[in-house]
């Protein structure tokens, strides 16, 4: 917060329309007064996360992640505090200086310079006479030197170790070059890990360079087609999705992700105009990579190599997006082993085709299910309708009338006993969704305490009835956050609970209590409703004092002590 002002920061939520910035991120449907969507934050497959334009709050009444519009764009960025301050202030245009680095960029700054360097030392090499060998290998596959420097492409050239000469005059050590994989040691001696190859960087998703892609370019037979960096503190493959820096605009303008298996293949389809396109780090996409995707909230065109390896990465990736509600289409390039060789042999233009008329994951499903199998055999006709009805678990109740249907006419297999067997996989993917996702079941004091204090955030005249009506809460979290309300009530002299939010976001145990707040309470605010609930509470803590009563007077052993009490426990029970 030291670095710009709470006023600064209140002026730019207010100049947000938080409405406007969630749908950028996010399908939003008018209803009512409010605006809804499937939300992010878990796995949901129908809207549950609420937009008040009103409040200019957000709530998912399922997994309870709610906030302001720096809370949302936290969250789906995964950004710190100011750095979402900063980027809503970009989209609405608010001038703003703000030079930050969060905590992990400190900890890990030597580590992007070094690879920084490294970066440019290899773009260097490519243009100087060393180099003219490896432009002409990527002239050769239509990569000009626009496309070069649009992805940094380099030249690791045949020197023993001239890039960790350079690194150590810079100052670094060789413990930290050979940590981030850039050299080897064979006892004294020193090497660059890279030498007589074409180096593809590698960026995170805020694009800084973490690691290299090395391929070959001389035709050598006896080297591996590429080599890769290790795994070090800032090169995790299964947080990254080669080009997604570069591609996220474009996705977002399109309306389409495309994803292919290999670095040179995300270059070429760029490089051929469709930007949109970013590729796989491993044959399977992770659970972190897979969040990045959904938040785009776009559906994935799966472009894979046409092989047996890059079929069954189509259906294993195909099937975890779909699972974590992904809209997935896949392309199957006939005639060409991948994208990079179809252009070359069809033309962009065809590519294109195959792109705006994908087939949609389902259909490529029961395609590939059928591999290997002779459905002329029952065994193995009996196993692909199986297979085809556990595979139907994502799509929707059309979608599975439709594919029963075909089955039961294409193989004559009877209809009911297939609807039979659907229903059965609906009840158990109920049951196993409802296990995921457990709401919590609040008792009457949690729910009349949480009115209270909603109306409080949303009202300072609800501050001054619970102030002379009630006064106090039981449980020490309840009473930090009213000491939090009356505070920024006083300083601010009103109270507005999308700027208390932005107040309190550095409490992290009092933000996640305000949110779990919100989504337990409606919008709607009402005098006899909240006075109700002072009621209500009033006499559960006077239940409260009645129980330590009873458990005082039965340990108190001085007679006229334990008149006393009982005599207050009658007085108390009266009021009750």
């Amino acid at each position: 917060m030291a670095l710009i002002k709470d006023e600064e920061i209140n002026t730019i939520r207010e100049q947000s329309d938080i409405v406007d910035i969630i749908s950028q991120y996010l399908t939003l449907t008018k209803q009512g007064k409010n605006y809804v969507a499937v939300c992010p934050f878990h796995d949901d497959h129908s809207p549950s996360l609420v937009v008040s334009p009103e409040k200019q709050i957000f709530n998912c009444f399922t997994c309870r992640t709610g906030g302001n519009v720096f809370s949302f764009i936290m969250k789906y960025e995964n950004v710190g505090f100011l750095e979402a301050v900063k980027m809503v202030a970009d989209k609405v245009g608010y001038k703003i200086n703000l030079d930050f680095v969060s905590a992990n960029e400190k900890i890990n700054q030597v580590d992007y310079e070094i690879m920084d360097l490294a970066k440019k030392y290899y773009l260097n090499n490519i243009f100087t006479e060393i180099g003219v060998s490896a432009r002409k290998y990527l002239n050769s596959r239509k990569l000009g030197e626009d496309i070069i420097r649009e992805f940094n492409l380099g030249l690791a050239p045949s020197s023993k170790n001239d890039l960790y000469k350079i690194l150590i005059k810079k100052g670094y050590t060789v413990e930290k070059i050979e940590e981030l994989g850039l050299i080897n040691r064979v006892g004294l001696e020193v090497y660059d890990a890279f030498t007589n190859r074409i180096m593809i960087p590698i960026e995170n998703l805020k694009g800084d360079v973490v690691g290299f892609s090395a391929r070959i370019f001389n035709g050598e037979t006896d080297a591996a087609k590429y080599i890769n960096t290790r795994e070090t503190p800032i090169f995790k493959k299964g947080q990254i999705l080669f080009n997604f820096h570069n591609a996220r605009k474009y996705i977002r303008n399109e309306k389409l992700c495309i994803i292919v298996e290999g670095n040179m293949d995300a270059i070429n389809v760029s490089a051929s105009g469709i930007k949109n396109v970013v590729a796989l780090m491993g044959v399977a996409l992770s659970l972190e990579q897979i969040k990045v995707i959904k938040r785009l909230n776009v559906p994935v065109v799966l472009m894979l190599d046409n092989d047996e390896a890059g079929l069954n990465a189509t259906m294993k990736n195909g099937k975890l997006l779909q699972e974590n509600g992904v809209i997935v289409k896949v392309i199957k390039l006939t005639g060409a082993k991948d994208p990079d060789e179809y252009i070359r042999i069809k033309g962009v233009d065809a590519l294109k085709e195959n792109i705006k008329y994908a087939r949609n994951f389902i259909d490529f499903k029961l395609e590939f299910l059928k591999t290997n199998k002779n459905l002329e055999n029952i065994d193995d006709l009996v196993n692909y309708v199986k297979e085809v009805i556990n595979s139907l678990n994502n799509e929707n109740d059309l979608t599975k009338q439709v594919v029963i249907s075909k089955i039961s006419k294409d193989y004559n297999i009877d209809y009911a006993l297939l609807q039979n067997q659907i229903n059965l996989m609906n009840v158990n993917h109920e049951i196993e969704s409802s296990k995921k996702v457990k709401v919590k079941k609040y008792s009457k004091y949690e729910l009349a305490s949480a009115k209270v204090l909603y109306y409080m955030m949303n009202d300072a005249k609800y501050i001054t009835i619970y102030k002379n009506k009630l006064g106090y809460l039981k449980e020490r979290v309840e009473r930090r956050l009213i000491s939090e309300i009356i505070f920024y009530n006083n300083e601010h002299n009103s109270i507005n609970l999308a700027n208390f939010l932005t107040y309190i976001m550095e409490q992290q145990d009092l933000f996640e209590y305000v949110n779990q707040i919100i989504s337990m309470n409606d919008e709607n605010l009402n005098d006899d409703e909240f006075n109700n609930c002072i009621e209500i509470i009033l006499k559960i803590l006077k239940l409260d004092e009645i129980n330590q009563l009873k458990e005082e007077i039965k340990k108190e052993m001085d007679v006229n002590k334990k008149v006393e009490l009982i005599s207050k426990l009658t007085e108390l029970k009266k009021e009750v």
